[in-house]
């Protein structure tokens, strides 16, 4: 089966996207409508804590970034294609695959890295995909996302980390171990008043990692989100349906906060 790196990672990427800008268009709708001093963005100030109701919605857009990200583990293991090369720059001084990319459209700006290197048995990094045993992925961005409309105006900062470790190449298992987190900053200003706020939103994979058989089959393994007081654990079962459950900090399930999501897994 050919498939298509570059597809792959536009679709995660755009996910992504969709989770951070969802947190803040959602997040806005809160009923302060007195000015309220920012709790700092970009990842320099003090996170709020997470309501029911956006950590309902931020759990329900958080969940396909993880099945996303899962379902994409055999064809990043697959290392970089000929055909996709091009958009990538070997730099011999940090020994790794680079890729700059900005985009701009109205309203919209963001600038992503993206970085990929490939390990041998020894832990030593190579320029090829070649008898590698280990494969890293690595991405940050930061962005921006402006609207005015009807006299008022929506302004937001987000930072974004993302950082997998694949192993087992060359093996009848795939193990990834991961984690990241999205920090978005918003300002909404109207005529009825003005409201700001900062929230992060972190996840990791619980070991021992999520595994699948490299060779096609459905994945094993657990990610947790975390928007505290709370944490979504979006959980593969080695069936073509994952589950994720929102919890609350005594650890009581969240109405609203569970769904399935079907899986494009199985033999190759």
């Amino acid at each position: 089966m050919s498939l298509d790196k570059n597809h792959v990672f536009q679709r995660t990427l755009m996910i992504a996207l969709i989770s951070v800008l969802a947190l803040g268009l959602m997040s806005c709708g809160g009923d302060d409508d007195s000015p309220t001093d920012p709790a700092g963005g970009g990842g320099g100030g003090n996170p709020t804590a997470f309501d029911q109701a956006t950590a309902v919605t931020q759990a329900q857009v958080a969940a396909p970034q993880a099945v996303s990200l899962v379902e994409s583990m055999t064809v990043l293991a697959g290392g970089l294609s000929k055909a996709n090369d091009g958009d990538y720059g070997w730099n011999p001084d940090t020994e790794r695959w680079e890729w700059h990319y900005v985009y701009s459209a109205e309203g919209i700006n963001y600038d992503w890295t993206y970085y990929v290197q490939y390990l041998d048995g020894d832990g030593n990094a190579q320029e090829s995909a070649m008898d590698a045993v280990t494969i890293n992925h690595e991405m940050m961005g930061v962005g921006t996302y402006h609207l005015e409309q009807d006299g008022s105006t929506f302004h937001q900062d987000y930072e974004y980390t993302y950082n997998t470790s694949i192993t087992g190449m060359g093996s009848d298992i795939l193990v990834m171990t991961g984690d990241g987190s999205w920090d978005i900053s918003f300002d909404y200003q109207s005529p009825e008043g003005n409201y700001a706020n900062d929230y992060e939103v972190s996840w990791h994979t619980l070991a021992p990692g999520i595994s699948v058989p490299a060779n096609g089959g459905c994945p094993v393994g657990t990610i947790r989100y975390e928007f505290d007081p709370y944490y979504s654990d979006v959980v593969f079962n080695g069936t073509a349906t994952a589950t994720s459950t929102l919890y609350d900090s005594d650890d009581n399930v969240v109405p609203g906060g569970s769904d399935t999501h079907a899986l494009s897994c199985g033999p190759l």
